[in-house]
């Protein structure tokens, strides 16, 4: 899309400002790269449940709006720019800007998805995921269950698979996948604590004359 949007001027043998050329390369290539995310992204997922057709089409129309939003605001501003100023070299800016996102939004949605279509296969083959801990940060204190990948602070850093069972503070980032699980501070007892809550069991309640008169009624009846 970079490639076609200057070789108009060329054709045109119109002069090109290399200011103008750096900015516009740089706004166009971001925004290119978006566009084409945002329809892998959800061909991708779509392609889990579906047949690569059927989920290339329905990828197109759930990021139809958003393409066209944007890509429509941005090329509209450029045109803009380059009807309002008096500046050649913003004029020149700004009519490049348009042209050039203009040109992205068509080669993405009528080139792109059929490169998807035709290398699907090539795509299967040549991807792979990184290794790293991708997951939220959880915080937590008291006695924690992790199998899995586990980067923070635990009373000092750690970064390493850890199967077992932590007790004290937890700031760390949790991958993905990884099991975790926080059970409550009275749910382990020390040794000490059970031995009183067994001494605190085996304890009467002090004698009061309204148990002796309740004890009495009893007998009584």
């Amino acid at each position: 899309s970079i490639w076609i949007n200057f070789s108009v001027p060329y054709l045109q043998h119109t002069p090109l400002y290399f200011l103008g050329y750096l900015i516009v390369n740089s706004i166009q290539m971001g925004a290119n790269i978006d566009y084409a995310i945002v329809i892998s992204s959800h061909y991708t997922d779509l392609k889990k449940v579906m047949r690569p057709k059927e989920a290339i089409v329905t990828a197109l129309n759930e990021s139809f709006p958003t393409i066209f939003t944007s890509g429509s605001i941005l090329a509209s501003a450029g045109i803009l720019i380059s009807v309002l100023t008096t500046n050649p070299v913003i004029a020149a800016i700004g009519t490049c800007l348009g042209r050039g996102t203009i040109v992205s939004i068509m080669l993405v949605l009528f080139v792109l998805p059929q490169i998807l279509i035709l290398g699907d296969t090539i795509i299967e083959r040549t991807s792979f995921e990184m290794k790293g801990v991708a997951g939220m940060t959880h915080t937590a204190s008291g006695t924690m269950h992790i199998n899995g990948r586990v980067r923070g602070y635990i009373n000092g850093v750690v970064d390493a698979d850890i199967k077992g069972v932590l007790h004290g503070q937890f700031s760390a980032n949790i991958a993905t996948g990884t099991e975790f699980t926080v059970d409550k501070p009275d749910m382990y007892l020390s040794e000490e604590n059970i031995h009183e809550s067994s001494d605190a069991g085996e304890e009467t309640a002090p004698d009061t004359p309204a148990a002796d008169d309740a004890a009495k009624g009893g007998d009584a009846e």
